[in-house]
C-alpha cells in the first residue's frame, strides 16, 4: 500500500472495510469512503448539502467505530446519501480523542437509482487503527449489512 486508498473485504454475510493514508485522519476518511461505496454508486453524483459532525472517543479504534456509526445515523436522520468526507480536525492522545468532519451528501430521493445496499452498523469485529511499518496509517472494521 502506498499513498491513500480504501477497499472492501468479503466477510461471510457482512463486509470488511479498510482505509489507509499518511495520517489517521486520511485513514478515517478512506474507511468512510469505503463504507459509502457499499451504499451508493457515486458515478455522476455530486454533493448538494454539507453536514457537520463532531464526536469524541476513548481511543482511535473506538473513535473510528463511533465515527462510522454516527455517519450512518446522520444519513438516516437527514434522509441523505453521503458521497464525500473531509476531516477538519482529528486530535488527541491516549484515552481522549476528538474529531470534526464535514460530509457531503445528496437527498436520497434524488439518487434512488444509485443506491446499492444498506449498512446497518459498524462493528468492533476486526476493528483497528494502526500505524504500519512503512508509516501508513490503516483503519478498518467489519460492517453489518
Amino acid at each position: 500500500m502506498t499513498g491513500r486508498g480504501h477497499e472492501t473485504l468479503e466477510h461471510t454475510a457482512d463486509m470488511g472495510l479498510r482505509g489507509w493514508g499518511g495520517t489517521p485522519a486520511e485513514a478515517f476518511e478512506e474507511t468512510a469512503l469505503a463504507m459509502f461505496d457499499l451504499m451508493i454508486d457515486k458515478s455522476g453524483i455530486s454533493a448538494e448539502d454539507d453536514y457537520s459532525l463532531s464526536i469524541g472517543g476513548r481511543d482511535l479504534t473506538g473513535l473510528l467505530i463511533e465515527f462510522l456509526n454516527e455517519l450512518l445515523s446522520l444519513a438516516d436522520v437527514e434522509d441523505s446519501a453521503f458521497v464525500s468526507i473531509s476531516i477538519e480536525r482529528l486530535q488527541g492522545e491516549g484515552e481522549e480523542w476528538d474529531l470534526d468532519a464535514v460530509i457531503g451528501g445528496i437527498p436520497r430521493g434524488k439518487c434512488r437509482k444509485n443506491l446499492l445496499s444498506e449498512v446497518k452498523a459498524a462493528t468492533w469485529y476486526g476493528a483497528s487503527v494502526d500505524r504500519e511499518g512503512g508509516g501508513l496509517w490503516v483503519a478498518g472494521c467489519v460492517v453489518d449489512l
